[in-house]
């Protein structure tokens, strides 16, 4: 079975499923929905702190599932108490949490790899911890059903399709992007205009998005999502070639680890919902 053929099959079985959820299973804000999104962030974290071990930066086992605390604490601010900022307040607990951990796991090194560890940490908090949950803050719209699929549909429509123009125009514009060298120009721009298109064409075709979404936002939604998805793509693509790895993983057929399959939501994500709650 080639990439390609893996990629479609993933994308092909993953929306119908995320669809059924997001229609199907709305009960208690989502609660099915955010429940993917816990695990999902600790499995995620969990991947990263393997990239870490990698880099001889060691952390415990309990930090990834620590993590997962943070979708948990954006379901129940938005289920039950949106009044209270309990995800800023979780946020900063951790974080506390996590530097205090290093006034005693510090000392079997005698402090030298505090600030490393430290970062580590740090950065697991927002990637994928804090970045994850605006996924979830879709759901506390007026059309929510509608924001999540378009969401989703941007994402993964980018990533389909940039991979297709990739192959098909690609193969004299490649290495645009240091990074990510096999990354192409047309496979950017193919998988960005794909985006916007897909965009328009759900807004007009789907009458409560209609009414919150113009024709003209949703094509900036769709160019503002692919653009800062893509970018999500290149951060993974600088992590993994930081301890010259090629996947966070081997979760996914045809994807890699889940971070390889995640990146570029969870950089859209809070583009793609700053955006709607500004129209």
């Amino acid at each position: 079975m080639t990439s390609m053929t893996k990629r479609v099959l993933t994308t092909a079985i993953t929306l119908p499923v995320l669809f059924i959820m997001i229609y199907f299973l709305p009960q208690r804000s989502h609660a099915a929905l955010s429940a993917l999104a816990v695990l999902t962030a600790i499995a995620a974290a969990s991947e990263m702190r393997g990239l870490f071990a990698k880099a001889s930066v060691s952390l415990p086992r309990t930090v990834p599932l620590l993590i997962g605390l943070l979708p948990l604490a954006q379901w129940v601010e938005i289920a039950y108490r949106p009044a209270l900022p309990i995800v800023d307040l979780s946020l900063m607990g951790l974080a506390l949490v996590f530097f205090s951990m290093e006034i005693i796991v510090g000392k079997a090194d005698h402090y030298k790899g505090s600030l490393l560890r430290i970062g580590a940490k740090a950065l697991l908090l927002v990637y994928p911890g804090l970045l994850i949950t605006y996924i979830q803050r879709l759901t506390s719209l007026a059309f929510a059903a509608e924001a999540l699929l378009l969401f989703f549909l941007l994402i993964f429509g980018n990533d389909v399709f940039a991979f297709v123009f990739g192959i098909w125009l690609g193969k004299g514009n490649r290495g645009v992007v240091q990074v990510s060298p096999n990354k192409s120009l047309a496979g950017f721009v193919g998988g960005t205009v794909s985006a916007m298109a897909l965009g328009l064409l759900f807004c007009l075709g789907m009458p409560n998005a209609a009414a919150h979404i113009s024709p003209a936002a949703s094509l900036l939604v769709g160019f503002a999502t692919a653009t800062a998805a893509n970018i999500g793509d290149l951060i993974e693509s600088a992590f993994k070639r930081s301890v010259d790895v090629k996947d966070s993983g081997h979760l996914i057929p045809g994807r890699g680890g889940l971070l390889d399959s995640i990146d570029s939501m969870l950089v859209g994500a809070p583009i793609f919902w700053l955006l709607l709650t500004m129209l």
